[in-house]
């Protein structure tokens, strides 16, 4: 027997009509795709952000110890290689610098570059020699494993320069922050630029605030107390000394 037009089989259904794409929908989808996108870049960017601040304190620790190596053994035979006897030359080992208040030591290589003091600081070439009266002028970046906390550096801390011959101990007279083209901080008399030094000065600078180039955080110390080798290691950095 034929089923009688128009009646539908029992159990058959009926597709949906098919909805057509509107511009909202497109709209939407892109708007979507670009805040993942968005969010994956932020992700990715702030892995980066953490090797930088923290990532290359591994590398900058394991350069560190070469120069360390470097330093002691040009300091140690009266060769062309001393540190005193012969100019440093770019990125070599000038000398070695202990801040016993922030547990932190450094050799400091000859030059402030990019490529001088992206592992450690630098001497600024022209400036003072260690315990030299004028002023010893030292650079580094803002990142932990160099002057990440230099801002707690207060008046009398210390800061321990060494050389072939001697421990110089220098004692905070002044921590403040200056603008970028206020070079005059790491003039022989910082106080009077263009005069004549009369003291002994050690200036270290870095990059202020934190995560910023904007301004320079200035630390000033005076020389209080020079250590001959032979006398062995002041106590303020025995713990700290290899």
């Amino acid at each position: 027997m034929t089923e009688p037009r128009g009646r539908r089989r029992r159990g058959a259904r009926r597709r949906p009509p098919q909805r057509s794409v509107t511009v909202g929908d497109v709209i939407r989808g892109t708007v979507r795709l670009f805040g993942e996108l968005l969010i994956t870049a932020g992700v990715v960017m702030l892995f980066f952000a953490a090797y930088q601040i923290y990532g290359k304190q591994l590398e900058t620790n394991r350069e560190q110890e070469q120069l360390v190596q470097a330093f002691e053994e040009g300091s140690g035979d009266g060769g062309e290689a001393d540190t005193t006897e012969a100019e440093a030359l770019p990125g070599e080992a000038h000398s070695r610098m202990y801040v016993p208040s922030l547990d932190q030591d450094w050799v400091v290589v000859e030059g402030v570059s990019q490529a001088d003091i992206e592992y450690g600081p630098g001497h600024y070439p022209g400036s003072a020699d260690p315990g030299e009266e004028g002023n010893y002028a030292v650079a580094g970046h803002r990142v932990p494993a160099v002057f990440w906390d230099l801002d707690q550096l207060a008046s009398g801390d210390e800061i321990v320069l060494e050389d072939e011959d001697s421990f110089y101990t220098y004692e905070v007279t002044q921590n403040h922050v200056v603008m970028p083209d206020q070079t005059d901080v790491v003039e022989a008399n910082p106080d009077d630029p263009g005069a004549e030094p009369d003291r002994a000065l050690v200036t270290l600078t870095t990059c202020h605030p934190k995560f910023s180039n904007a301004e320079r955080l200035i630390v000033h110390a005076e020389l209080a107390e020079e250590h001959d080798k032979s006398d062995g290691v002041p106590a303020s950095i025995e713990s700290m000394v290899d």
